[in-house]
């Protein structure tokens, strides 16, 4: 993990083409900029969280009903060699 001081307008850069630029810094919050090419999926943590506890809750969901169907119908279940 880098750590870094910075003031308003300073900058990091990450990798090709993505900066993080601070421009407001106030007693207990500080504002960044974040640019980043285009295909580059940039958002808070807590939304990257909550899209990963989805995704794994959608695919768990998948699987069981997956699952459920091959009990109801073994018929359906692919031959083991």
């Amino acid at each position: 993990m880098l750590m870094v001081s910075r003031r308003v307008g300073e900058r990091i850069v990450v990798g090709d083409g993505i900066e993080i630029i601070v421009t407001e810094i106030h007693r207990s919050t500080v504002k960044l900029a974040v640019k980043a090419p285009r295909g580059h999926a940039v958002m808070r943590g807590e939304v990257w969280d909550a899209v990963a506890r989805e995704n794994r809750a959608a695919a768990e969901a998948t699987l069981e009903q997956e699952t459920d169907a091959l009990v109801a119908d073994p018929s359906t279940a692919e031959p083991t060699p």
